[in-house]
C-alpha cells in the first residue's frame, strides 16, 4: 500500500543517523522524489475539475488511502491471530488499534512519525559519556520515568487529578465532599491555586510575557480569557467528563445544565469593549483602584512559584480588558458558590485531559511527554535532525522569501512614506529563523530547567502536575530579569499548546520565524526533495510566517519586537485598509482570523514569485518533470502546495472551533482563486469557482 510504505519509508529516513542499516543504502535520493511524485499521484481524483473545487482534485483519494492503510492493519492483526492465543490476541489486537489511529491531517502525520522516532532515540540514548552531552542523561531518564509511568496506566483516571488538587481555603470539591462548605470559598483564591498547575484563561488570564516598551524584559500580564477560552463548553462534554469521574447520568445532566447557563453568561462577557485600554500599576494600587475584586487572594497564590521574587504591594503589573472585569464580578456576585466551583473543576478537568494521553498507547504516551517536557523534546529531536545538514536548505529559502519580500516593500505597491518603508525593511532584516524551541548549544539550560524536577516512573499523576507547575514557576522567573532573560529567549512560550506542536509560529516580541524539528519530515520536507516541492510546501509556510510579521498586529512590533511607531499610518493607509475589506469579505465562510487569511494569500505569492520570479511575462515553458510529465511545473507547484493540507473533513468539534484558520480544504479554495497565476496556469474561466470575484492583496 502507498500510504504504508510512504509511512514506512518516513521513518527510516528519521532515523537515517540513529539506525546505521540499509535503508541509506538501498533508498537512494532519487527515489525520493519517486515515491512523492507517486503519492502525488495517489491522493488526486482526475475525475475533479480543478477550476470547479481544487481541493477534490488535489487531495479527493486522501481519504482512500487512509482506508486501504486501515484494510491492511486489520488483515495483519487476523493473521496474528492465528499464531496466537485467544487472551493474547485480544491484548495485542487492543494495543494495535491504539497505535495505529488514523491521521486526521499532514501535520498529524508528522506528530505520529515524530512520537515514534523519539521514542527510538529514548530507548538508544542520544547523550553519552564520550560524546560531551553526559548532562543530558538525567534529563533522559526524567523523561523514560514519565512515559513509562504513563504506559503503566490503569486506566486513565480523571478524578486522581481531583483527589490531589483541592479547591484551598480548607475546602473539598462539592461534588467529592459531604461537607461543603461555599462561606470559605474564594474564587480569586482558587484559580490562583490552579494557576500553579498551568490552569490559565478560567475567569481571568494571567501570563508572564515580554514587556512591550522592552521585549528583552518581562511583566505580569492580567488579561480576560481569549473568546475560545470562554466558548461553552457544551452540556455534552461536561457530561463526558463528569461521568469519567464516577458521577451518575442523573447527577452530570443536572450539573451540566447548570454550568451551561453559567458559562452562556461568562461568554457573553466577551463583547465588552476596552475603552480604557491597558494599564500599568503597582499590585497594592490594583487592589484600590479596583476593591470588589481579591487581587491579593490571587497574586499571593503565586508567590511561591518564584524563588527569590518577592510579590509585594510594589510589584508591577499590567492589566487589560477593565470593563470585562468589573462586569465578571457583578456576574459571579448572582451565581451560587457551588456553580462557580463545579465551573473551574471541570475547565481544570478538560485542560489535564488536553495534557495527558488520548489512549494508553505507545505513541499517545509520547504525545503527552512531548506536551509536558516540550524544551528537554526539542532538544533531543533537534540533535538528530541537525545531523541531516538541512538546516542550511531550509536557511537558504528562507532568505530568498526575505529578499523576495524586501522587494515588494521597496516597490512600496502601498505609496507608504520613505521612513515607514525603511522601518519595515530594517525589521524585514532582522527577521530571524530558529529550528527548534531550543538552540542545541543550550543543552545546559535544558538540564537547569529541569533539575528541580524529579519524576517516578510510577506515579504519572503526579510527574505530570510537578511538570506543569515547574513551567509556571520557570516562566514566573523570568521577571526576575537573569540568566535566560533575554530578547532571544522564547522558553516563556512553553505554557502554550505551541510549544509541543510541529507547526511553525512567528513570534511578534521576538521576530522570529520558529520553525520545529517536526516540520521537517516526509511528506514536508527532506533534503533530497525537489527544489519546487520544498518551496511549494515548506516556502509556503516560511512565507506564511514571514507575513505575520507585516499583518494587522505584526506592523505595530519594530524589528527587535517592541511596540513602534509607524503601526497607525499604515494601518489607516487606503490599500491596506481595502485589501483587509477585501479578505473580511470573505472571512465568514474562511477563517476566523483575518491575518491568517492575509498570510496565507499573501504567502502563497510571495514563495511562488520567489521560486519562479516575478515577471508574469517571461516564458513560461519550462521543461517538465519526467516522473509527471502530465503536469507543468507550475502547475505541479500548485498541486503540492494543496496537498500540504490533504485531510478528513473537519467536524466541528471542540478541537475544531479553537482554530485560528479555516479548515483546510477552504484554505486551499480561497487562497488559490485569490491568486492570478493558479487561474492562467489551469486556464479557469472567470464565471468558474476557483476565480475570485474580487482578488484581494494587500503587500
Amino acid at each position: 500500500m502507498l500510504k504504508l510504505s510512504l509511512i514506512a519509508w518516513l521513518l527510516c529516513s528519521l532515523a537515517w543517523r540513529t539506525t546505521p542499516t540499509s535503508c541509506r543504502q538501498t533508498r537512494p535520493a532519487p527515489s525520493i522524489q519517486e515515491l512523492l511524485a507517486n503519492q502525488l499521484q495517489s491522493y488526486m481524483d482526475a475525475k475533479a475539475r480543478p477550476c470547479e473545487n481544487f481541493y477534490q482534485y488535489a487531495c479527493g483519494n486522501w481519504q482512500l488511502q487512509q482506508e486501504e492503510h486501515t484494510q491492511h492493519t486489520q488483515h495483519k492483526a487476523q493473521e496474528q491471530q492465528k499464531q496466537q492465543q485467544q487472551q493474547n490476541y485480544q491484548q495485542k489486537a487492543h494495543r494495535e488499534q491504539h497505535e495505529q489511529l488514523q491521521p486526521s491531517d499532514t501535520l498529524a502525520v508528522l506528530d505520529y512519525a515524530l512520537n515514534r522516532q523519539l521514542e527510538l532515540l529514548l530507548r538508544r540514548g542520544v547523550a553519552n559519556e564520550t560524546s560531551g552531552e553526559e548532562q543530558l542523561l538525567a534529563v533522559q531518564e526524567k523523561m523514560r520515568n514519565y512515559y513509562r509511568a504513563c504506559k503503566r496506566l490503569k486506566p486513565y483516571n480523571l478524578k486522581k487529578y481531583l483527589q490531589l488538587l483541592q479547591p484551598g481555603n480548607g475546602t473539598n470539591w462539592p461534588l467529592l465532599s459531604r461537607s461543603w462548605q461555599p462561606e470559605k470559598f474564594n474564587w480569586l483564591a482558587t484559580i490562583g491555586r490552579l494557576r500553579l498547575f498551568g490552569l490559565n484563561g478560567v475567569l481571568l488570564k494571567e501570563q508572564v510575557l515580554p514587556r512591550w516598551d522592552d521585549s528583552s524584559s518581562y511583566s505580569i500580564y492580567l488579561d480576560k480569557p481569549s473568546l475560545m477560552e470562554t466558548l461553552p463548553m457544551g452540556e455534552g462534554a461536561m457530561i463526558e467528563l463528569l461521568l469519567d469521574i464516577g458521577q451518575t447520568k442523573r447527577v452530570a445532566n443536572e450539573l451540566a445544565r447548570q454550568v451551561d447557563a453559567f458559562e452562556r453568561q461568562l461568554h457573553r462577557l466577551q463583547e465588552l469593549e476596552d475603552d480604557e485600554g491597558a494599564k500599568e500599576m503597582q499590585l497594592g494600587y490594583l487592589a484600590e483602584y479596583m476593591p470588589q475584586l481579591q487581587w491579593l487572594a490571587y497574586m499571593q497564590q503565586l508567590r511561591a512559584t518564584t524563588a527569590g521574587y518577592e510579590l509585594d504591594l510594589l510589584s508591577p503589573l499590567i492589566i487589560r480588558n477593565l470593563p470585562y472585569m468589573r462586569a465578571l464580578d457583578e456576574l459571579l456576585q448572582h451565581q451560587k458558590p457551588e456553580t462557580i466551583c463545579n465551573y473551574i473543576m471541570l475547565k481544570l478537568l478538560a485542560f489535564l485531559k488536553q495534557q495527558g494521553p488520548a489512549e494508553i498507547s505507545r505513541v499517545e504516551c509520547m504525545a503527552s511527554l512531548r506536551r509536558a517536557m516540550p524544551l528537554a523534546a526539542s532538544l533531543l529531536i533537534g540533535q538528530r535532525f541537525h545531523e541531516s545538514s538541512s538546516e542550511p536548505l531550509v536557511s537558504d529559502i528562507f532568505s530568498r522569501l526575505k529578499l523576495r519580500f524586501g522587494q515588494l516593500l521597496s516597490e512600496n505597491r502601498l505609496q507608504l512614506q520613505r521612513p515607514i518603508v525603511q522601518v519595515l525593511q530594517e525589521k524585514l532584516q532582522a527577521m530571524r529563523l530558529q529550528l527548534g524551541f531550543v538552540q542545541l548549544n543550550d543543552s545546559s539550560f535544558v538540564e537547569e530547567y529541569y533539575e528541580r524536577v524529579e519524576l517516578n516512573a510510577h506515579s504519572f499523576y503526579g510527574n505530570q502536575l510537578a511538570l506543569l507547575r515547574l513551567r509556571v514557576e520557570q516562566n514566573h522567573e523570568l521577571l526576575l530579569g537573569n540568566g535566560q532573560s533575554d530578547a532571544n529567549n522564547v522558553s516563556y512560550l512553553t505554557e502554550h499548546w505551541l510549544s509541543s506542536s510541529s507547526s511553525p509560529l512567528y513570534v511578534k516580541p521576538r521576530n522570529l520565524v520558529l520553525v520545529p524539528y517536526g516540520l521537517l519530515q516526509l511528506p514536508v520536507w527532506h533534503r533530497n526533495m525537489s527544489e519546487l516541492q520544498q518551496h511549494a510546501v515548506l516556502g509556503f509556510t516560511l512565507a506564511h510566517e514571514i507575513i505575520h510579521g507585516f499583518d494587522s498586529s505584526g506592523i505595530d512590533y519594530d524589528s527587535v519586537g517592541n511596540i513602534m511607531g509607524p503601526s497607525e499610518e499604515i494601518s489607516a493607509n487606503p490599500g491596506f485598509v481595502q485589501g483587509l475589506n477585501c479578505m473580511q469579505q470573505q472571512l465568514a465562510t474562511g477563517s476566523r482570523s483575518l491575518n491568517e487569511k492575509l498570510a496565507d494569500y499573501e504567502a502563497l505569492r510571495l514563495v511562488y514569485e520567489t521560486f519562479f520570479g516575478a515577471d508574469m511575462l517571461i516564458d513560461r515553458r519550462e521543461p517538465r518533470d519526467p516522473l509527471l510529465p502530465q503536469f507543468s511545473q507550475r502547475q505541479r507547484f500548485f498541486i503540492s502546495f494543496a496537498q500540504f493540507f490533504c485531510g478528513k473533513l473537519q467536524s466541528l468539534s471542540l478541537h475544531a472551533q479553537h482554530l485560528e484558520h479555516a479548515v483546510d480544504e477552504l484554505r486551499v479554495l480561497q487562497t488559490l482563486a485569490n491568486f492570478e497565476e493558479f487561474s492562467r496556469e489551469f486556464g479557469c474561466e472567470r464565471r468558474t469557482k476557483m476565480q475570485a470575484t474580487e482578488k484581494c492583496r494587500v503587500w
